[in-house]
């Protein structure tokens, strides 16, 4: 076989790429609709009183974590980290990021919390974080969501 004929028997026609275009095409179409927004990330900033730091970090572990994951569970939120600082300037001492994949109504995150609290603890969540909010004081809150996106 002749180099031209080799190229012509290994390079698609128009005629045979066409079909292959829209197949992909009507493939790729429902994908676009079901691409995932970003997800939108509460930052909640806490100072923790003196000599507090072991007993807020226990009740973090023991009350908060398991409470979340439930909420994780149930896709209340997606994800969450507790940290603590360990350097750097600043008032806080520790930081809560939750991560939800929309923003909640008005009261709805709270309700979520209560479901979940009531489902591990079987009591509320102000119940169970009474202690915690005595070691504690709120500094703020902050709304982050990937650059380029709108809440």
């Amino acid at each position: 076989m002749s180099t031209a004929a080799t190229i012509a028997a290994t390079v698609p026609s128009r005629a045979t790429s066409w079909p292959l275009l829209v197949g992909l095409l009507a493939l790729a179409a429902p994908l676009v609709g079901q691409a995932k927004h970003g997800s939108f990330y509460h930052f909640n900033y806490y100072q923790v009183r003196a000599g507090a730091e072991k007993a807020y970090d226990s009740l973090l572990v023991n009350v908060v974590t398991p409470v979340f994951d439930e909420m994780v569970k149930r896709k209340a939120m997606v994800s969450y980290r507790l940290l603590t600082k360990r350097a750097g300037s600043g008032e806080y001492t520790h930081i809560t990021i939750v991560e939800v994949a929309s923003p909640s109504s008005e009261g709805g995150f709270q309700q979520e919390l209560e479901g979940a609290s009531q489902a591990v603890f079987h009591r509320s969540w102000s119940d169970a974080t009474t202690r915690l909010n005595e070691l504690r004081r709120f500094l703020h809150t902050e709304l982050y969501t990937p650059a380029g996106q709108e809440p």
